[in-house]
């Protein structure tokens, strides 16, 4: 972290913290698609391996190995949604919103619970886009059946609830024959040096393949990729 990043950080460290003691829930801090700066203890509920969770990158997909596969996709989908909403909003009062999810996770037994995740921006950056998200997971205290993850979005000031969709045209992704070829050969654990033997073909090649992948599939990861390409059938 630098010194800039640090400073930032101290202003919020000591109430991240305390939260994090004293109501026991899970709680994070994260700079946007970056890396995650709190990852408190608590989510060994979770089944997380604490040796991992104390050195946290947010690009090793880590957190989600244990989120409902569904779920994941639409947790994907809803962020960038999100995001996109944001940026309608003025910049006065951006940080004026909490997203709320209710989703499907394992605890450390591995069954499915449900779950939920309040977040809220911390930080905006230069340009007056969400840059450091904070956010709290919960057991839900609802124990019945869920079938699908559900959002809220809720103005915390006014108690607004925003309508907000996650509905998108699953028809119109298009996969090639060799992007589905390489998300097969990924969804069984295969590493992208290992593709590229298989395939004699450049590793800088399935890498490129591998974006283009999760970009028609909106996508944040593989994982989220390979999940929701099974959801669709496009790796029967």
């Amino acid at each position: 972290m630098n010194k800039e990043n640090q400073k930032i950080w101290d202003k919020h460290q000591e109430y991240i913290e305390l939260l994090s003691k004293v109501n026991n829930s899970c709680v994070f801090v994260a700079e946007l698609c970056v890396s995650y700066w709190f990852l408190s203890d608590n989510f060994q509920i979770f089944g997380y391996d604490p040796q991992i969770i104390r050195s946290p990158d947010i690009t090793s997909g880590y957190l989600e190995t244990r989120i409902h596969p569904d779920d994941l996709i639409v947790l994907g989908k809803t962020q960038r949604k999100l995001m996109e909403y944001i940026k309608t909003i003025t910049i006065d009062k951006r940080k004026d919103y909490k997203h709320i999810y209710e989703c499907r996770a394992k605890n450390a037994e591995g069954n499915y619970i449900r779950f939920i995740v309040q977040q809220q921006i911390l930080e905006l950056d230069e340009n007056g886009n969400p840059w450091l998200l904070f956010g709290v997971f919960d057991i839900s205290p609802n124990t019945s059946p869920l079938e699908h993850a559900k959002v809220r979005v809720i103005n915390y000031k006014t108690g607004e609830i925003v309508p907000f969709s996650i509905v998108e045209r699953e028809s119109d992704i298009k996969l090639s024959d060799r992007e589905k070829e390489i998300l097969k050969m990924a969804s069984v654990g295969m590493l992208s040096k290992e593709i590229s033997d298989k395939l004699f073909i450049s590793i800088h090649t399935v890498n490129k393949h591998r974006q283009n992948i999760m970009q028609k599939m909106n996508t944040n990861n593989v994982i989220e990729a390979i999940n929701y390409a099974r959801k669709l059938g496009l790796l029967d």
